[in-house]
């Protein structure tokens, strides 16, 4: 699969609703940096709404292209009828970062699997109708494995070279999800193998792509 030039995010938070033969689809969007991030957001639309029959949601917490980083649930509704169209609709826009709730307030119709499909494909559409974007360059995808002793000098180094840190978990060693340009990889890759001196994992994830 070719790489989009650019890819967009949203600035800020949106909202829209639509209704179908007097069913409530409300759209929520949220710009997020992590999976974490979407699954906050997506319990606080729970919260929120806590007598719809569905939270359907999708998300993208990296680039529209990437391997990881991406999610969708249906919630209830028939397999394959929300999440995954949501999540396409995401991608297919070359939306990143970015995570979508889709609530639903039952009419009292059944709109039937591809009047459901369409539904929360429509929603989607109308919720980053509404969302400031901005364009992005594409990013190549980096996991990070590493001893606590070397925070120092990975933090170091993350921050000459601009990386945005994904995700972030502590075990035994330090694990990081991150990104950087892709144009400046190669300068990466050297600086942290001279630094690192082969005391840290480093996996760029999206080689394949």
């Amino acid at each position: 699969m070719s790489r989009p030039q650019s890819y967009q995010i949203p600035l800020a938070e949106a909202e829209a609703e639509i209704e179908i033969k007097k069913s409530r689809f409300i759209a929520s969007l949220k710009p997020v940096q992590s999976e974490a991030d979407a699954k906050a957001f997506i319990e606080l639309q729970r919260q929120r709404f806590p007598s719809a029959n569905h939270h359907c949601w999708a998300f993208v917490a990296a680039e529209p292209y990437a391997l990881t980083g991406l999610g969708s649930s249906d919630d209830g509704e028939p397999s394959g009828t929300a999440g995954r169209p949501m999540l396409a609709v995401l991608t297919g826009a070359d939306v990143g970062q970015a995570c979508v709730v889709v609530t639903r307030f039952f009419g009292g119709t059944k709109l039937g699997t591809g009047g459901l499909v369409r539904a929360y494909s429509q929603s989607v559409r109308a919720v980053l109708a509404e969302t400031d974007m901005q364009h992005c360059e594409p990013q190549a995808q980096y996991q990070l494995t590493y001893g606590y002793g070397l925070t120092g000098t990975v933090e170091g180094l993350l921050n000459r070279f601009d990386v945005s840190i994904r995700d972030q978990q502590f075990a035994e060693q330090v694990q990081l999800a991150c990104s950087l340009d892709l144009n400046r990889c190669e300068q990466f890759e050297a600086e942290a193998a001279e630094l690192l001196h082969g005391e840290a994992t480093i996996k760029r994830l999206d080689d394949s792509v």
